[in-house]
């Protein structure tokens, strides 16, 4: 486009008032002409000599303009290297245009002009309560934010997967604010957690039926680039995310790439509809237009797609988070109720996945998440036409069967088969490729059924000894299980409240100190020492292999094996008794021979007051076969305990 034709006027009849002053025109469209050739990313982008550069994927449009403060509005031009409509970038780069300063973009169509917020943008206002956006007769609220992105985050070595312990966390309910969960990163470091999973952090509309309204999981995204306001700045979750990293613990943020909220900001962009496209050209339609919680982003189209993949890699790149964990991939990879092939959207996570690993700056020590809960090998397959090449994927199994097993009543009925297959399941060679549980957020936040463990216990007293014995031992089961381990917050103190969907649950910090919890969490300290093998006596806990090899439905007894290399430090036995039968001398096999000492035991009184009968020692495994291993000796296990020995 040429400086003549912007000067026509038929392009910008309705976006160029006649008191915006010549020179200041000349000079937008002359800085458009340099600055687009320099191929500034999307989005606005201030620059040190004061001014903006604006960059806006909008197609099938007549004109784009930018607004500052509400002011006049100051055209953009059409970016060359754009010959298909469907690809029109428009540019501009705006003197005087500063970090902190808000904006529109001002879009001509047919001659009508609509105001519409940046996709791109890092930050927005107008989500503030009482009175905003997503709350009745507050549509014209929000505004974008130009945001310096400049900001000094030190390098940062990741915990490798199979010494990671995740601690699933949500910053509105975990002290508020990115500035408030920094102030307690030291009672996780303590804790012994080397990776936090953060839920979005993603601006998310106001809702009346929440109480207040701003409060949300985060799953509701009105679009993908802006930081949650009520969290604080994106400078602020840049802060966070390197005080996790003083403190050695990695940064896993949860992305929602399968939907966008109802009312979102992407709905209509530019104005251009169509009806096989109601929404836009940002979203599907037909078949894959809704997964049920949402609109679907349409990934069939390479600018949405590129769009999604900006954001994971600014995640990882300019935010330094050290991983993602994708939302219901399923409903990216496939739509409908019956799971429809689309392969647009499986194309989009192989992408993202090989686009951070094998694009400049290469990080392959980063680790992607799949929420895709149908036990697929493809979803870390990492070769192939069908692989998804992600690191890992959440696993049900586990929590499903532990929860099943110790909330029955009568000892007679809990199924120990099912927790051996639990243990032995496997979605992949690498057997960090799942991620293990017995507490997330949805497991613990959709009552009556999903609850947190230690009030479906004990439904009449959630603090008894049972509900305190019978949900540690499914945790110990979980932390010593091949698998990336993860707990939810609260339930190192036995949290006993559901995570509210529509009102908040604070983390009762307190807790931690209480006579009645502490030992509680305690006991978490200690099984996530182990499980990292800090002390270098538990290495099997951090290896690939596993031997279930005892199994006694008559006492309700359960041991496994687990080890990478073998010998002294690396091999770990684990014997679990899932009666209130005391049993002070069980007779079980071992895999080495000599002395076995016992590094953990969940029923000690230390652990709390209460406990009883739970001794156990350490012990010699001598020559002689038993549960099909060549030695074997006794070991005491409390009621309702877990006992793990190395050597």
């Amino acid at each position: 486009m040429s400086l003549a034709q912007l000067f026509s006027g038929k392009l910008l009849g309705g976006l160029l008032p006649k008191s915006l002053p010549l020179s200041l025109i000349i000079s937008v469209l002359l800085l458009s002409t340099l600055w687009a050739s320099a191929a500034e990313p999307l989005g606005a982008t201030p620059h040190s000599d004061g001014s903006t550069t604006f960059r806006v994927w909008a197609p099938f449009v007549d004109a784009v303009a930018v607004k500052i403060n509400g002011g006049t509005a100051v055209p953009l031009a059409s970016e060359d290297g754009h010959p298909d409509p469907a690809d029109a970038t428009w540019v501009g780069t705006v003197p005087g245009a500063k970090a902190g300063d808000k904006y529109r973009y001002a879009i001509q169509r047919d001659g009508v002009t609509r105001e519409f917020n940046d996709p791109r943008t890092r930050q927005l206002t107008g989500f503030e309560l009482p009175d905003g956006f997503g709350l009745a007769g507050n549509d014209d609220k929000p505004q974008s934010v130009i945001v310096d992105p400049n900001f000094s985050m030190p390098a940062f070595t990741e915990p490798s997967f199979n010494t990671m312990v995740i601690y699933e966390m949500h910053i509105g309910t975990f002290n508020n604010t990115f500035a408030g969960a920094v102030e307690k990163l030291d009672y996780l470091k303590d804790l012994g957690i080397n990776a936090v999973e953060v839920l979005p952090i993603t601006q998310n509309p106001l809702f009346s039926d929440h109480t207040p309204p701003d409060h949300d999981w985060g799953y509701d995204p009105v679009q993908l680039f802006a930081v949650k306001s009520k969290y604080g700045t994106p400078q602020e979750f840049k802060e966070f995310v390197k005080q996790c990293h003083q403190r050695q613990i990695a940064v896993i943020i949860d992305v929602v790439y399968n939907h966008l909220v109802e009312n979102n900001l992407l709905k209509e962009f530019g104005g251009f509809t169509r009806p096989e496209i109601p929404g836009g050209v940002y979203l599907y339609g037909g078949d894959r237009a809704n997964t049920g919680f949402g609109p679907r982003p349409d990934y069939g189209r390479p600018q949405v797609r590129q769009y999604i993949i900006d954001n994971a890699l600014q995640l990882l790149r300019e935010y330094g988070v050290d991983g993602l964990r994708f939302d219901d991939t399923i409903d990216i990879r496939t739509f409908g109720p019956a799971h429809v092939a689309n392969n647009e959207g499986a194309e989009l996570l192989r992408e993202i996945n090989s686009s951070y690993r094998n694009t400049d700056p290469k990080q392959p020590g980063k680790i992607t998440i799949s929420e895709d809960l149908q036990s697929s090998g493809e979803v870390t397959l990492q070769t192939g036409p069908t692989g998804l090449e992600f690191n890992s994927q959440w696993d049900d199994t586990m929590v499903n069967v532990m929860r099943d097993v110790v909330t029955k009543v009568n000892d007679s009925d809990r199924n120990l088969s099912a927790i051996r297959d639990a243990l032995q399941k496997k979605m992949a060679s690498d057997v960090f490729s799942r991620v293990v549980y017995t507490e997330n957020h949805d497991q613990v936040g959709h009552p009556p059924g999903q609850s947190r463990l230690p009030t479906l216990i004990d439904i009449n007293d959630h603090e008894s000894v049972f509900a305190k014995k019978r949900s540690s031992l499914a945790a110990a089961i979980m932390l010593t299980s091949p698998g990336i381990p993860m707990i939810f917050q609260g339930q190192e103190m036995l949290e006993t409240r559901d995570f509210g969907f529509r009102t908040p649950t604070p983390v009762d910090f307190n807790r931690a100190a209480d006579p009645k919890f502490r030992g509680i969490v305690q006991m978490y300290r200690d099984l996530i020492a182990l499980r990292r093998n800090l002390a270098g006596k538990t290495g099997g806990l951090t290896g690939q292999n596993l031997n279930v090899f005892h199994l006694d439905d008559g006492n309700k007894t359960l041991a496994y094996h687990r080890w990478e290399q073998g010998g002294a430090g690396d091999d770990v036995v684990v014997v679990a008794n899932f009666s209130n039968v005391p049993l002070p001398s069980l007779n079980i096999g071992f895999p080495r021979g000599g002395q076995w000492h016992v590094r953990f035991n969940s029923g000690a009184k230390v652990y709390d007051p209460s406990f009883e009968n739970g001794d156990s020692f350490d012990t010699t495994a001598s020559q002689g076969g038993m549960d099909g291993l060549n030695f074997n000796a006794n070991v005491g296990v409390g009621p309702y305990s877990v006992v793990i020995l190395s050597q």
